[in-house]
């Protein structure tokens, strides 16, 4: 599937218009969209200026992005490690800490960090250096 094409496939996804298909990535970030949808990817980043975020589904061997959507954090419902135990997300902080988790969901300027079954941690965005895939 050529990039333009994947693309054009992601933002109707985000619109509603038709359901995704299952990427090529068999480990990381599982973002599910309110309307029912869901998109896997690799690495995942967010625009300062406009808060969107950005899934890379495949890389080149040069660690481009040869697939990504553009997703609106408003748009995301969750967003969970793969499903493998070994597999979890790493929240790297300013100042050098970082927290590790399964699943966190956005709110507006701040990432709620699900650390149990029923315990979760507010974090600024602005407190937030990097959010990466750790296996």
């Amino acid at each position: 599937m050529k990039k333009t094409t994947l693309v054009l496939a992601c933002l109707l996804v985000l619109m509603g218009a038709m359901p995704i298909m299952a990427q090529d990535s068999p480990a990381g970030f599982i973002i599910t969209l309110k309307n029912g949808s869901s998109v896997r990817g690799k690495t995942l980043s967010r625009d300062d200026a406009t808060g969107r975020l950005r899934l890379t589904m495949s890389e080149s061997s040069g660690g481009e992005a040869k697939s990504y959507a553009i997703i609106a954090a408003e748009d995301t419902a969750e967003i969970k490690s793969s499903a493998a135990e070994s597999d979890s997300i790493r929240i790297k902080l300013k100042g050098g800490s970082d927290i590790r988790c399964k699943e966190f969901s956005l709110n507006g300027d701040s990432v709620s960090v699900k650390l149990g079954s029923a315990s979760r941690v507010e974090v600024p965005w602005s407190e937030i250096e990097s959010i990466s895939f750790a296996q």
